[in-house]
């Protein structure tokens, strides 16, 4: 007799957007398992075993949207997951817009690296102030300190579009949120479209938004620190 498993998904919002979604089946599958074959894997080894997941089917990826899915929150997390810290804030002012054009993240990782195949030495400048900028971010997130952050996160975009990851429809989008007073935005995981991401100071939500719609995005309503993976019974 044949035996196996019927895996269901189902999703608050739209595939187009990416964010992580893959990530996330992938997490909750293997926190299933652990459950129905009482492994009791902690997040660590969940993480460990969805992450080689996730190389094996695309064959790159930091593995941030796994420990995202995994512990939730808000956290500081290290490529390959080498640091996995959440960090204790209460509230992150974060506005999400998509800009209409679905992108791939090995085909980016691949175009970086293709078009510094001559110059890794800018390469490897880059990647280290994009290292620098992270850990100051850190530090100003958790003191809720959002227009220091919002600083680093436009300094970020700036790498970012040296390395060739945005579009102008994510520039233009930037640009928008800027204009109506965002304290900083930069474009969301791999680039070349899918969504930027900006923090709002209070009172300007609204404005910001209204820019994101203006620039040709869709604003996306999500919930911050959300909690990661659990077993609803």
């Amino acid at each position: 007799m044949d035996k196996g498993l019927r895996v269901t998904t189902t999703s608050e919002f739209s595939s187009k957007f990416g964010f992580g979604s893959s990530s996330a089946s992938t997490v909750c599958v293997v926190k299933a398992l652990s459950e129905l074959f009482s492994l009791n894997l902690s997040n660590k080894e969940i993480f460990d075993i969805a992450y080689k997941t996730v190389l094996d089917i695309q064959g790159k990826g930091s593995g941030f949207d796994v420990a995202a899915a995994i512990w939730g929150g808000t956290i500081y997390f290290l490529t390959g997951g080498k640091t996995i810290q959440p960090l204790a804030i209460d509230h992150l002012p974060l506005i999400v817009g998509y800009s209409g054009i679905k992108a791939d993240t090995v085909i980016l990782i691949n175009k970086v690296k293709e078009k510094f195949a001559k110059n890794q030495t800018r390469l490897d400048e880059i990647y280290k102030k994009i290292e620098a900028i992270v850990e100051k971010s850190k530090t100003f997130i958790v003191s809720s300190n959002w227009e220091e952050a919002g600083k680093l996160m436009t300094e970020n975009q700036k790498l970012l579009g040296e390395l060739g990851v945005s579009i102008d429809k994510l520039d233009n989008m930037i640009e928008a949120v800027l204009v109506k007073g965002a304290y900083g935005a930069k474009l969301s995981g791999a680039g070349g479209g899918d969504c930027m991401i900006a923090l709002s100071p209070d009172g300007k939500k609204g404005d910001i938004e209204k820019g994101i719609g203006k620039a040709g995005g869709e604003v996306i309503s999500v919930v911050t620190n959300a909690e990661g993976v659990r077993i609803e019974k």
